[in-house]
């Protein structure tokens, strides 16, 4: 299921660079202590209570895709492959 980020955070003034800068250290913080953690960007709060770190980090791996693609960056990941097939 896909989030809708433009309806999340704002619509024309979404920034995946400002998002990924507030949930990154709520992230950090629920790795090493776990619990209830709040996170407030602009005026909506996130009350976060049993981690689901897995969906954080594809969250995350998705903001600072988006991050680098708006700032301009090339991608940071790319498929390796083991050779050409031969047809």
């Amino acid at each position: 299921m896909a989030i809708d980020y433009d309806a999340l955070f704002g619509g024309e003034q979404y920034d995946p660079c400002a998002a990924l800068q507030a949930i990154r250290p709520a992230y950090m913080k629920l790795r090493i202590e776990g619990g209830i953690q709040r996170v407030t960007f602009r005026d909506r709060t996130v009350e976060m209570s049993k981690p689901d770190l897995v969906a954080l980090g594809q969250l995350i791996a998705q903001l600072e895709s988006e991050c680098a693609a708006k700032s301009g960056r090339a991608p940071s990941r790319f498929a390796i492959t083991a050779g050409s097939r031969i047809a």
